[in-house]
C-alpha cells in the first residue's frame, strides 16, 4: 500500500514532500503556520504562477493569502481535519488544489498544498494526504522545538536592549551577530498591547504580523499583556508612512478575521545608530500607553510625534498645583449644571473638530444653525474668542487636562 511509504524516518522536509508527491503525481509544497515556505517537491513539470512566486519568495504572495482569507479557504482548513479542495482562481494563477492542515489539537502547525494535474484527487488520494499529514505533525512539532530554542537566547538578547543593560551601537551589533542577525539595516521597535494575552491570540496576530510581507520581524517577546518585537524594513530604507500602512494593516486584519479590536498598536523610530534603540522601546511604549488610556482621541496615532499635545499631558499633570483652572470652562460647567445645558460639551466637540462647523454639528446631532447659537451663548458667558488661535489652542489644552484629571 501506498501509506506505508510514510511509515519510516524521513532525513528532509524535502524528502517528504517528494514522497507526497510520488505517492499522488502531482506537485507539492510544505508551509508553516505562517505560510512561510518550508519544502516543495521537484516533480515541477506541471505547476502554477502562485507556487513559482511562492518557491522564489520563499512564502506564499500576500495577495494569494488575502483572496483564500476572503473566499473561506483559510477559515476551512483551520477548522477541519480532511482535505479541502480550492477550484481555479486565474487572475491570481491558482489552478486546482487540494490542502489540508496539520495540527495538534486546535493549533495549527502548517499545510500541505497539492496541485491537481491531469485529474482530481480522488477519495483514497485524499485520506493518503490525511495520513501524511498526521506524519508531518510530528516533523513540524521537532522543528518548532528547536525554533522555541533559539527564539529563547533571541529573547534574552532584546531584554538586554529594552532594559539598558546593552547600550552602544557596537555592544548590539556583536549580540545580533551572535543570534544570526546580520543586517545592517535601521532597526526599531514595535509594540502591541491587548487587554489581555493568550496563547490563541499571540499566535493569531504573529500570523498577520508575518503574512503581512512589509517589515521583518526579527525577534519578539510578550511582556504581561503586551508583545515587543524588533523590527527592520524589508528593503534597505522604510519610510514612516510604509510602517503606518502595515500597522494600519495589522490592525484592520485583526479586526476582520479574528474579529479582535482591543488593541493598540505604536511604532517607535528606526534608528541606523542602534545605541538609539531603547529610545525607539520607549517611544513605541508611549503610544500605546497613551492609546490606551485615550482611545479615541489619539486612535490614528502610531508614531511618537502623532500624539501630538497627548505628549506633554502626564508632565502638565504632575505640575497640576502650578496651574490655575480655565475660568471659561469652570463658568460653562456651573452654567450648564444650573441650566441643564451642555455648552461644556459642545466647546469640547468644537475644539475637537478644530472649529470646523459642519463636523462638529454632525457629532452633536443638532443644525449648524443651533451650533453657531450655542457657540454665540458661550461668547456672551465666558468672552471666549475661538477664532483667536492663541486662545483656541489653550482651550483644547485645558479641555483635555481636565478629561486627563478626571481619568487618573
Amino acid at each position: 500500500m501506498d501509506s506505508n511509504k510514510f511509515d519510516r524516518v524521513f532525513n528532509s522536509l524535502e524528502e517528504f514532500v517528494d514522497t507526497i508527491s510520488e505517492v499522488l503525481s502531482c506537485p507539492v509544497t510544505l508551509e508553516d503556520a505562517n505560510h512561510q515556505l518550508l519544502a516543495y517537491s521537484s516533480h515541477d513539470d506541471e505547476t502554477d504562477a502562485a507556487r513559482v512566486s511562492t518557491i522564489i519568495g520563499r512564502r506564499v504572495p500576500e495577495k494569494v493569502i488575502n483572496r483564500f482569507w476572503k473566499e473561506g479557504v483559510i477559515p476551512a482548513l483551520n477548522q477541519n481535519d480532511d482535505p479541502i479542495e480550492i477550484n481555479s482562481i486565474t487572475d491570481i494563477g491558482l489552478r486546482n488544489r487540494v490542502a489540508i492542515s496539520i495540527r495538534k489539537n486546535q493549533e495549527v502547525l502548517g499545510y500541505i498544498w497539492v496541485i491537481e494535474v491531469d485529474m482530481k484527487l480522488s477519495d483514497q488520494d485524499k485520506q493518503l494526504l490525511k495520513i501524511a499529514a498526521a506524519k508531518a505533525k510530528n516533523l513540524l512539532l521537532q522543528l518548532n522545538l528547536q525554533k522555541k530554542r533559539r527564539e529563547k537566547s533571541h529573547q534574552e538578547l532584546l531584554w538586554q536592549i529594552i532594559t539598558g543593560d546593552t547600550t552602544t551601537h557596537e555592544q548590539i551589533v556583536s549580540l545580533l551577530k551572535k543570534v544570526g542577525v546580520l543586517s545592517p539595516k535601521p532597526l526599531g521597535f514595535m509594540v502591541l498591547r491587548f487587554n489581555e494575552m493568550s496563547d490563541i491570540l499571540y499566535r493569531n496576530v504573529m500570523y498577520i504580523v508575518k503574512t503581512t510581507n512589509k517589515i521583518s520581524l526579527l525577534i519578539d517577546t510578550i511582556d504581561e499583556n503586551q508583545l515587543i518585537c524588533l523590527i527592520s524594513p524589508i528593503h534597505d530604507k522604510t519610510n514612516q508612512s510604509e510602517l503606518l500602512d502595515f500597522m494600519e494593516i495589522v490592525q484592520l486584519q485583526m479586526k476582520e478575521r479574528f474579529g479582535l479590536e482591543d488593541m493598540f498598536i505604536g511604532c517607535g523610530y528606526l534608528y541606523d545608530d542602534y545605541s538609539k534603540l531603547m529610545q525607539s522601546y520607549l517611544e513605541a511604549k508611549k503610544v500605546v500607553q497613551l492609546k490606551g488610556n485615550r482611545p479615541t482621541d489619539i486612535k490614528q496615532a502610531y508614531f511618537y510625534h502623532q500624539l501630538g499635545v497627548f505628549r506633554h499631558l502626564d508632565v502638565l499633570h504632575n505640575h497640576k498645583k502650578n496651574l490655575v483652572i480655565n475660568p471659561a470652562l469652570s463658568q460653562l460647567q456651573s452654567y450648564d449644571k444650573q441650566h441643564a445645558t451642555s455648552l461644556y460639551q459642545t466647546l469640547e466637540v468644537v475644539l475637537n473638530k478644530d472649529a470646523n462647523m459642519n463636523e462638529a454639528a454632525k457629532e452633536l446631532h443638532i443644525h449648524v444653525n443651533t451650533l453657531s447659537y450655542r457657540l454665540k451663548r458661550i461668547h456672551e458667558i465666558t468672552t471666549i474668542q475661538l477664532k483667536d488661535p492663541i486662545q483656541r489652542i489653550g482651550l483644547y489644552l485645558d479641555v483635555k487636562l481636565q478629561s486627563y484629571k478626571s481619568d487618573n
